[in-house]
């Protein structure tokens, strides 16, 4: 049971009273779990179909090694070719040289008879070093693994062939200018030092151009893989996992600034720094009640008001709280649903509860109970009727209907008829509720929230909204409302009720003219249609007669009474009427 101090709380702004971050985040991961766990699901099972539908692939590698031998230099003492000094220079050189258009072109005329051309060659063969050594790893992809390492291999050779092929080139440059000296001796130059060394050179030329290798080798021939490559089920599904987190999360996210309903009972309480005095599950016992049904004496529904009620006697304790006002942010919040149901809470208590349905723009609860009245609540305020004929007594509550609608609402509910109304409330029951407009849609609700002994707000989960609860906080703080707290409407049911839920004192029918069950059956229920089948019966007589009957022992205004007086016309001040042979002090 929720304890509240003696005095009313300070509405505070929705930074002051709010969660710690971890604390938000969790909340914030556990309302969006569906989102989250659709997006962890469906992303990586998107990844798997995706990879067993792709045709399996295979990859097959040959390694080249890069080395100078010195062959020039031990042959002439000196390096006919030029050395790179700067080992990574060389290795990208190296890797350049590999990728080169003319290597493909060279491995497509050697696979003519595959099909292969140089664009796909080069489509399926990656270049690679391994790591900072001289190795060079050329891997081929192929749907077939013999083939794929057949074109590795095929590639492999063909560079070192076309490497091969540029140096012996360059060697032939000098035999030709060796050979082009030579036969410009004549026969005795040849004989003398001259003539004997170009023909030295020439033959060491020969025997270089013979031993090229175009500076690599194929250190490791491709062998046909067993396993495929592609696709890599397991880690595109891990991938997917990852993926489908990071999507949930922003999605999550997107959806906490977008939508701007309040989701849970902390966050309302964030929203306006207040305690949950109740909350109330949403339940289909309430959203079907038919006309003139209430909510049974037992079950999830009436614990949830008896804990509103329990939690509002609190406030009794040093100081009176004997009139409430009702309200909301905005419509469709459940106000009118929350602040009779606490009435019926207090009356079947045995209190004295009076009802004001203060709503002069549009009234439901009339309708709900199946009631009619040709005065109410406007005409008391405008001076055409006395308060006590136009109160209904139902199970046990002063029942206050709006009444015919009137052209200037918020003049009515501001005058000092309404304000003498409440104080007269206030002396001659236990409870006044009154029930009003949404506060922060219209002004009429704003002159009875200072003139009462506190403010109850309702707030709807998954239908009100941040912003309109935001005004709603700012226009009580500024008015110094005694506000008691929130009352949560529509929250998910929980298993935390030690009864399961009773229906309603109704019968619920599958089809017109057939019964399908009664919920809430038994000796109460019956009792229950019973008594208001009775107190129906006696309004319905006493407004016949032209006079309300009050049971003996019910406080009713026509039990006070007050100096007689005429009856004002006009719409201030206050009178007296007499009402059944007595006089009672009516409110302005």
């Amino acid at each position: 049971m929720l304890l509240l101090p003696n005095t009313p709380f300070t509405l505070k702004s929705s930074g002051d009273q709010g969660q710690a971050p971890l604390d938000r985040i969790v909340t914030i991961l556990r309302r969006n779990a569906k989102l989250l766990a659709v997006c962890a699901v469906l992303v990586p099972a998107v990844a798997l179909v995706y990879s067993l539908t792709q045709a399996k692939e295979y990859t097959a590698s040959a390694t080249l090694l890069f080395r100078d031998p010195g062959l020039d230099e031990k042959l002439f003492g000196t390096a006919l070719f030029n050395q790179d000094e700067d080992p990574q220079r060389a290795a990208a050189t190296n890797l350049q040289l590999v990728s080169l258009r003319q290597v493909s072109e060279r491995t497509a005329r050697e696979l003519e008879s595959t099909g292969l051309t140089a664009d796909a060659i080069e489509s399926k063969v990656t270049v690679e070093p391994v790591g900072e050594s001289d190795l060079i790893a050329v891997d081929a992809v192929d749907g077939d693994p013999k083939r794929a390492a057949d074109l590795a291999n095929a590639f492999a050779a063909n560079y070192i062939a076309f490497r091969r092929d540029a140096d012996r080139a360059k060697v032939s440059e000098a035999q030709a200018l060796v050979q082009q000296e030579l036969d410009a001796l004549t026969e005795v130059e040849r004989a003398g030092t001259d003539g004997q060394q170009l023909g030295q050179n020439a033959r060491e030329l020969e025997i270089l151009a013979s031993l090229q290798t175009g500076n690599a080798e194929l250190v490791q021939p491709a062998q046909a893989p067993s396993d495929p490559s592609a696709p890599q089920t397991l880690r595109n599904v891990i991938l997917g996992l990852l993926l489908g987190l990071m999507l949930g999360a922003a999605l999550t996210l997107l959806r906490e600034q977008l939508d701007r309903r309040l989701k849970d009972s902390t966050e309302a309480a964030a929203v306006f720094g207040l305690p949950v005095l109740a909350t109330i599950p949403e339940s289909r016992t309430i959203s079907h009640m038919g006309r003139g049904e209430s909510v049974a004496t037992s079950g999830v529904e009436s614990d949830a008001f008896r804990m509103l009620r329990t939690n509002l006697r609190y406030f009794n304790v040093d100081r009176t709280v004997k009139s409430i006002v009702v309200t909301s942010a905005a419509p469709q919040d459940g106000k009118t649903t929350v602040s009779w149901n606490l009435a019926l809470a207090e009356a079947r208590a045995g209190k004295r509860v009076l009802y004001i349905e203060a709503d002069l723009r549009r009234p439901s609860l009339g309708a709900q109970l199946g009631l009619t009245t040709k005065s109410g609540l406007s005409f008391v305020l405008a001076g055409m009727v006395d308060v006590q004929t136009a109160l209904q007594s139902v199970e046990g509550i002063d029942l206050l209907l709006a009444g015919p609608l009137p052209p200037n609402p918020a003049e009515l509910i501001e005058s000092d008829r309404m304000s003498g109304l409440v104080r007269w409330g206030e002396e001659h029951y236990d409870r006044v509720i009154i029930d009003t407009p949404p506060a922060a849609v219209v002004s009429d609700a704003i002159p009875l929230v200072t003139s009462v002994s506190g403010v109850v707000i309702v707030v709807r989960i998954q239908r009100s909204r941040r912003d309109a609860a935001d005004h709603l906080r700012e226009q009580l703080t500024n008015l110094g409302a005694p506000v008691l707290g929130l009352v949560v409407n529509g929250a998910t049911a929980r298993a935390n009720y030690y009864y399961g839920p009773a229906g309603v004192e109704r019968v619920f029918q599958d089809a017109p003219g057939r019964e399908r069950r009664r919920d809430g059956a038994g000796p109460g229920a019956k009792k229950g249609q019973q008594r208001r089948k009775q107190q129906n019966g006696q309004q319905q007589k006493s407004k016949q007669q032209g006079e309300r009957k009050q049971p003996q022992g019910k406080p009713s205004p026509s039990q006070h009474k007050q100096p007689q007086d005429k009856q004002p016309q006009g719409q201030g001040g206050s009178s007296s009427q007499r009402v059944g042979g007595q006089q009672s002090k009516r409110p302005s």
